[in-house]
Order: C-alpha cells, then structure tokens, then sequence
C-alpha cells in the first residue's frame, strides 16, 4: 500500500494556520466613565478657583501664609459655592488637554482595531486636582506601526492643545513683581494656563 501523504519539497517550511476567534465584545461601562469624568472636573474646578482668585488679588499660586490646605482648598471653595465659576478656565483647559491626549490613543485604536475603553480621569485632592487619565487596551496590538502610531497620537494631540493655550496665555499676562522689596517684575500669565503648561 503507497504512502497517502504528500511529499513536501526541501527549503519549504509547513506552517499551521492561525485560527482568531472573534470574541465578544463587553458591554462598557459609560456609567464610570461618566462619574469619573464629573468627579474630575469637580476637584479640578476647586483648584482652579483657588488659583484664580489669588492671581486676581496679585497674591502667589499657593499661598503658604493661610491655615488651610494651599494644594486642595476644598473648605474654602464650600465657604461659598460660587467660587467655583473662578475654576472653569483652568479646568477646562486642564480637561481639554487630558482629553486630547487620551482620544489620540483611543481614536488610533479603533483605526487600528484594538479593542480600548473610553478614557478614565483619576479625579484627586493635588496640586492640579487629578492624577490624570488613562485608556484600557484590551486586545493585542498586532504590529510595530499600530503600536508607534498608537502611541504617539496622545502627545501629540496633547501638545497641539497645549500649544494653542499657551499662544492664549501670553496675551493676558500682566506684569507683577518678584517681591515685595523688589523693583524687579515678572510676567505672570493665568493659572488656567500655568499648570496645564507644567503638565
């Protein structure tokens, strides 16, 4: 009885087929994604209520002098509510900067189909009011390109924001001096933009 299987040439390499299994895709969790995000822009907004206040009234960005928690002024904003509208610039620019960074990943991932969340701010009582943003990647990454492209869609995108506050921010500097006992001045720009350079 003959041999029934095939006779492979030498210099020919038998490779088993790749078998990918279409998985199902998980329901998101818009609900966390909505309750971070608002938790986000709510600590960011009392921080930059107090940095706004103290660059109206020509007193430094943290102001050291007063009993209360300089880094997260949450007593002082509660005093009275409405000083949180003082906050919106720098959260909005805060947030728009974190926003941009985050959705050039996530815009790469789904030109490149890897499955990924939707951001999640890291809402937090610091300096700037969150530990930032970061989107899940929940499939692999099949190439060098995707990976690069993926990447660097973030700071890119992150910067271009940043750049276009930062051309904002020069023309409403105002001039202001190094000390008290100084007749040396400094061109101060808001706080809304400030930080969000810093960052």
């Amino acid at each position: 009885m003959s041999d029934l299987t095939p006779s492979v040439p030498s210099g020919f390499e038998v490779r088993p087929i790749e078998v990918f299994l279409a998985q199902e895709q998980p329901r998101r969790r818009y609900w966390l994604h909505a309750v971070l995000l608002l938790a986000t822009v709510f600590t960011t907004l009392v921080v930059g209520a107090r940095l706004e206040f103290n660059f109206l009234n020509n007193l430094p960005a943290f102001n050291l002098a007063e009993n209360t928690l300089p880094l997260f002024p949450l007593g002082w904003v509660l005093a009275q509510p409405s000083r949180l509208l003082l906050g919106i610039p720098f959260a909005g620019t805060l947030m728009l900067i974190l926003l941009a960074h985050e959705m050039g990943h996530y815009i790469y991932c789904v030109r490149y189909g890897v499955n990924a969340t939707l951001p999640f701010f890291i809402p937090a009582p610091t300096l700037i009011g969150t530990l930032g943003a970061f989107i899940r990647i929940k499939s692999p990454i099949r190439s060098r390109e995707a990976l690069f492209d993926i990447g660097i869609a973030g700071p890119i995108a992150g910067f271009v924001v940043a750049l276009v506050t930062l051309v904002a921010a020069l023309g409403l500097s105002k001039p202001m001096p190094m000390s008290a006992r100084s007749s040396d001045f400094v061109l101060v720009y808001p706080p809304v933009f400030q930080l969000a350079h810093w960052i």
